[in-house]
């Protein structure tokens, strides 16, 4: 089972977003990581038995976070989730 994590951010740049995005993305147990400075939200899947959910969340917290969701996923939906052709392959 995987973990996908979904934060609504407080104060934070881009540039910080992009750098959080990267730190994260070097974990093995991390499957995909989107920090959005922009519009200040993050969305982390990831697998709890290589990475920890605290791990995570003190990344954030320096500049304030609110978890909006937190939800187990199996990698099969993960994958599909990730298939860009997944809506129009169902309609055919």
């Amino acid at each position: 089972m995987l973990i996908e994590l979904t934060l609504r951010l407080g104060e934070i740049k881009p540039e910080e977003a992009k750098d959080i995005q990267y730190r994260l993305s070097l974990h093995e147990g991390t499957y995909r990581v989107f920090v959005n400075g922009y519009a200040r939200t993050a969305r982390v899947v990831f697998n709890p038995k290589k990475l920890s959910k605290d791990f995570i969340l003190k990344e954030f917290e320096p500049y304030g976070y609110e978890v909006v969701s937190e939800r187990e996923i199996t990698l099969e939906e993960l994958i599909e989730a990730s298939m860009s052709w997944k809506n129009t392959a169902e309609k055919t």
